[in-house]
């Protein structure tokens, strides 16, 4: 496949509340995870079965945050679901792909962190544009040679399904599709992301909420 699902985006505006409510719902701790230098944010990771993770993000406030990705989830009144993130190991095949569906592209943008044990990750970002889906629409991570962070995370339950509602429903899927993901995206007049789990406490479901996916993540 092009493309799997990586891990799903909670947005916060302060990491330690986040991760107590995430705690709350799924039973386990979120793991520390490190900041990301010059985007003004840290996180926390949750393990979810089948190589999937939750990324709990929130400001850094080590870090400065006026014009950064920090700055618009310290502005949030209520946490939620950003966006998504689909791993693929031929970032330029994807560009092609979404180039050829008529979605330009940002990227491939390099990115580190390390993490609290002090290994080094080392990755890529690519990220569509041009484009009316806003966050419903994934951007997309190479890992390369670094250890996938989910490999020593405790699974704390299954993503069971992912909800995607959109106003461009019909375009949405195909473009989808195209990424060789045919996930299901129903037509609604106002966006929504929600995602499923099921966990040792029972199923747990995360929403979008209006603020997060007016985000630009970008």
């Amino acid at each position: 496949m092009l493309t799997v699902i990586d891990h799903l985006m909670w947005g916060t505006p302060d990491l330690k509340a986040g991760m107590t409510e995430i705690e709350r719902l799924f039973g386990f701790a979120p793991s520390p995870g490190g900041s990301h230098a010059g985007r003004g944010t840290r996180n926390a990771l949750l393990g979810l079965a089948d190589g999937h993770y939750l990324e709990i993000i929130a400001p850094d406030p080590a870090q400065a945050l006026a014009g950064t990705f920090g700055a618009a989830l310290a502005d949030l009144n209520q946490p939620g679901l950003v966006t998504w993130a689909l791993a693929s190991k031929g970032l330029s095949r994807v560009a092609k792909k979404l180039e050829k569906a008529g979605v330009h592209t940002r990227g491939p943008m390099r990115m580190q962190r390390t993490t609290p044990a002090g290994e080094h990750l080392d990755w890529e970002l690519l990220f569509a544009t041009s484009h009316p889906y806003g966050p419903l629409c994934p951007f997309f991570i190479d890992w390369h040679q670094s250890v996938h962070p989910s490999r020593d995370l405790p699974v704390s339950g299954t993503l069971e399904g992912l909800g995607i509602e959109s106003p461009h429903a019909t375009a949405l899927a195909a473009l989808l599709g195209a990424l060789d993901l045919p996930v299901a995206v129903k037509q609604a007049r106002e966006p929504a992301l929600r995602a499923t789990f099921e966990t040792a406490h029972g199923r747990v479901v995360l929403e979008s909420t209006a603020a997060t996916l007016g985000m630009r993540f970008v």
